[in-house]
């Protein structure tokens, strides 16, 4: 009886810790609403490190869960780290492990539901799923060293390697890739929004333009490649089968998540 009664327990222990850890990943990975201005963006999931640097880079600190990102904060994640941060119009960004980017500007209006977003990706990969705003001006844009992909609504990624070439490739919805030079000279909240043109005629395979002025349109299963010295290959499309990673699917497991 003594025998039977050890093993009830020790079952009961382990049930009840199994309980208590299913619990608390599901608790680490819940959604909490919070409460934020339209020039804030609050980190709704956290795996791993990540330091946040502010704007006049004097002071540094660890990224916590909740924590709410503002204009000029700089953020570099860590080895095996994932960050997702939500801005207040509900469009999301993440970025995976060993990714340095800065918050260039956050403005969204409550009221009138017009927003100009724009964040510097400096190295490293993001994932952006953008609310549409139907009717109204403002997008957000991402920006790097030799490109600037900017939208009203869509789910699109970015890599930005050490060598500084850039590749956008987008899932659903346009893009919007242009040159950097085109908006130089304008202060952060001033960056143009994106605005439409006509869409890259149709070509046979990857074809480098000049490092003169460029816009492109790019459309849903589509992706185009900014070489490191500012020459850019025309957009080609993509399968989803050949470009399905872990990186990818689990983006796409939490945009199920939050619809």
């Amino acid at each position: 009886m003594y025998r039977i009664f050890r093993i009830f327990t020790a079952t009961f222990f382990v049930l009840l810790m199994l309980s208590l850890c299913t619990g608390m990943v599901s608790a680490y990975d819940e959604v909490i609403p919070v409460e934020m201005e339209g020039d804030e963006a609050v980190v709704t999931f956290l795996e791993g490190s990540a330091v946040v640097c502010t704007e006049s880079g004097t002071t540094s600190s660890p990224l916590i869960l909740h924590a709410k990102l503002q204009n000029g904060d700089k953020v570099t994640t860590g080895h095996e780290t994932r960050i997702e941060f939500t801005f207040a119009d509900g469009s999301l960004l993440r970025f995976d492990e060993e990714t340095i980017f800065e918050i260039i500007n956050i403005n969204y209006s409550m009221e009138t539901k017009e927003r100009d977003i724009n964040v510097r990706m400096v190295l490293g990969r993001t994932w952006a799923n953008v609310c549409s705003v139907v009717g109204k001006k403002g997008g957000l844009s991402l920006h790097a060293k030799n490109a600037v992909a900017g939208v009203r609504g869509t789910v699109y990624r970015m890599n930005v390697t050490k060598d500084n070439s850039t590749v956008v490739k987008v899932y659903s919805g346009e893009v919007t890739v242009q040159k950097p030079s085109q908006i130089a000279g304008q202060t952060p909240s001033k960056v143009e929004s994106p605005h439409p043109v006509p869409g890259p005629h149709p070509v046979p395979g990857p074809k480098k333009v000049s490092m003169e002025e460029w816009t492109y349109i790019v459309r849903a299963m589509q992706q185009i490649v900014i070489n490191p010295d500012g020459t850019i290959e025309e957009p080609t499309t993509f399968s989803a089968q050949a470009d399905s990673n872990e990186w990818v699917r689990w983006n796409q497991k939490r945009d199920r998540k939050n619809r």
